[in-house]
This record gives C-alpha cells, sequence and structure tokens, in this order.
C-alpha cells in the first residue's frame, strides 16, 4: 500500500498548473486572498508556475497541463496568442477561464473572443438576487440547479457573487459546449448595452459552462471571487460547496477521476505523436462514430496492445 500511495504522488505531481499573469489578470499567485486556492492545488500535489512576460506562447504553455486565465484588466491577447491557446487545449490542455462582472468591456479584456472558440461567450451584465435578504446578498447566487456532470459530482450548491452571465455560442466545429450550472428562479440582470445599464430578467441564466475541444477541456466562470478565501463565508472559496466544486473542476481538466482510497481511475499524461498517427486519428473521428474522442481511440489502442503483448508472452 505504502508503494502504491509513492506511485500516486509521483503521477499526481507531474500535473503542472499556470496562473497566466502577463496581462494584467486579476488572480495573481501571490495574492492573500488566492492562498486557499494555492493551499487546494497544493493538497492535489499539483506543481504550481506563473507566465509574468507576455506574449503568451505554445512554448511556454507547453511546460503545463493547466492554464487559469482569471479576468484580465484592461488587456488583450493578440490573435497568435488566442491561436496558441486554443492550440494548447486542442492538444491535450486544460483551461479555466474566469471574466468577472460586466464581462468584456467593463474588464476590458477580450476573453469571449477567446471562449468563443470553445463555443463559450461572457455576457456583458451582473446577475442579481431579486430575493436578497441585505443589500450586500444583492449579487449574491447561490444554486443547486445543474446538470449531471462530473465537476458536480458531492455537490449540493454553490455560490456565485458579482457574476456575469455565460451564454453558448456557435464555436469551432471540434468544440463540444455544455451548460452545467443555472441561476434559479429569482434572478435578474443589469447588462451594459454600449450606453447605459439596463434591467431585465430570464428564466434562468448559465454560470458555468464546459467544452470539450480535441483532446483537452475548458471550463468558464462568470467571476473571480469565487476563488478568494477574503470573502465571508456566503461566497468565495469556504462558501457552500465551492471548494469541493473547484477540486472537481481541476480533476476533470486533467482527464483524472478523483481519487478515492488511494486509488486513481484515470491519469492525464502529454502524449507526442507521430503526424502520421495523428492525422489518422483525426481522419478516423471524422469517419467513424465509433470512437468520441483522441482519449478513447489511444487508450483503445493501448489496452489492446497490452492484451496481444500478455498472450505473446503466455506463449514464449
Amino acid at each position: 500500500m505504502e508503494n502504491d500511495n509513492a506511485n500516486l504522488e509521483d503521477i499526481m505531481s507531474q500535473v503542472r498548473v499556470c496562473f497566466e499573469s502577463s496581462h494584467g489578470e486579476q488572480v495573481q499567485i501571490e495574492a492573500v486572498q488566492y492562498s486557499e486556492l494555492i493551499d487546494k492545488l497544493i493538497e492535489m500535489n499539483f506543481k504550481i508556475g506563473v507566465i509574468t512576460k507576455a506574449p503568451l506562447t505554445m512554448s511556454k504553455l507547453s511546460d503545463y497541463n493547466i492554464l487559469i486565465i482569471g479576468n484580465p484588466k484592461e488587456n488583450y491577447f493578440s490573435d497568435d496568442e488566442i491561436n496558441d491557446i486554443k492550440n494548447f487545449v486542442y492538444q491535450g490542455g486544460g483551461l479555466l477561464l474566469i471574466n468577472d462582472q460586466g464581462g468584456d468591456p467593463t474588464n476590458k479584456n477580450n476573453l469571449s473572443k477567446l471562449g468563443s472558440i470553445f463555443g463559450i461567450s461572457f455576457g456583458t451584465n451582473i446577475l442579481i438576487n431579486d430575493n436578497a435578504q441585505s443589500e450586500d446578498d444583492e449579487q449574491l447566487i447561490t444554486t443547486g440547479n445543474f446538470l449531471n456532470h462530473f465537476i458536480m459530482r458531492g455537490i449540493e450548491k454553490i455560490a456565485f457573487k458579482s457574476t456575469c452571465a455565460l451564454q453558448l455560442v456557435e464555436g469551432d466545429p471540434k468544440a463540444e459546449v455544455n451548460a452545467v450550472v443555472h441561476s434559479g428562479l429569482g434572478t435578474s440582470e443589469i447588462s451594459w448595452n454600449g450606453n447605459a445599464w439596463t434591467e431585465s430578467r430570464k428564466e434562468k441564466y448559465t454560470l458555468v459552462a464546459v467544452s470539450k475541444f480535441g483532446a483537452g477541456k475548458v471550463v468558464a466562470l462568470g467571476t473571480t471571487r469565487i476563488l478568494s478565501s477574503l470573502i465571508n463565508k456566503k461566497h468565495g472559496i469556504l462558501a457552500e460547496d465551492n471548494a469541493k466544486f473547484l477540486s472537481n473542476i481541476f480533476a476533470w481538466l486533467v482527464n483524472r477521476e478523483v481519487y478515492e482510497d488511494g486509488k486513481l481511475k484515470s491519469v492525464f499524461v502529454n502524449v507526442s505523436l507521430k503526424p502520421d498517427v495523428y492525422f489518422w486519428i483525426e481522419k478516423e473521428l471524422k469517419e467513424n462514430d465509433k470512437f468520441r474522442d483522441f482519449n478513447e481511440i489511444i487508450n483503445f489502442a493501448i489496452e489492446s496492445l497490452a492484451v496481444a503483448v500478455e498472450k505473446f508472452r503466455e506463449t514464449t
């Protein structure tokens, strides 16, 4: 059992998380309000790094498995940077993409341009709790309205403060996007129409969206406050099931089941494919509906090889 635990720690320590900080992001690794988040990542035995100098390139991203972009302020990703982030995800990287209240115009970023590749856009609004008992809670949305998805395992409620809504849009044809968490009844919005803030209401708003893209995955949130431990326990990482929710997100982004009793159900690894193998897999996915994605084909191939090797050993 001790050897199993040692191997588990070795596997976990191979996962590297990058905080993107070269575009004036609000979420900074050294900020005290994110200490609980850092502790959570360390608890999961992840290695943590930071990119502080632009431009963001594939060369820099290749050192990491997960990229966290936490609300750039008054800064924009270039087309080349967006393309490299796209390729990072497509080749197996995980992206946690976080905007904030008011979306792109208020924060002066272009995260919707990036997110739209994966089928996700950020609303230019702030969601309001119509049933708030105090002024401080007017922008507090607590919900248990979500789909049955891996990142929601073991979750009863999560809380969002000062969030914008998310929208599903037509992205790259390879993107498989889903709205996972919605607001409940009694939620309205204040939206920026380019000239003024206006009030309106819908039956529900999307709070969390996920996307599969190539071999990688994306999770999008509309508020950075869910990561903070300096906010009161009604919201932030310590509220409701928010800490568990974030752990689930990171586990899903690295294509790995949450481990229980020291056992790991699946593990993320970077694999370098020969061009002809890569293009054969792409062709197979387009022409044959037997496999859903790169992961299924690669796992099927390795499992088949393992069976064949074992049979060969038995006969020699």
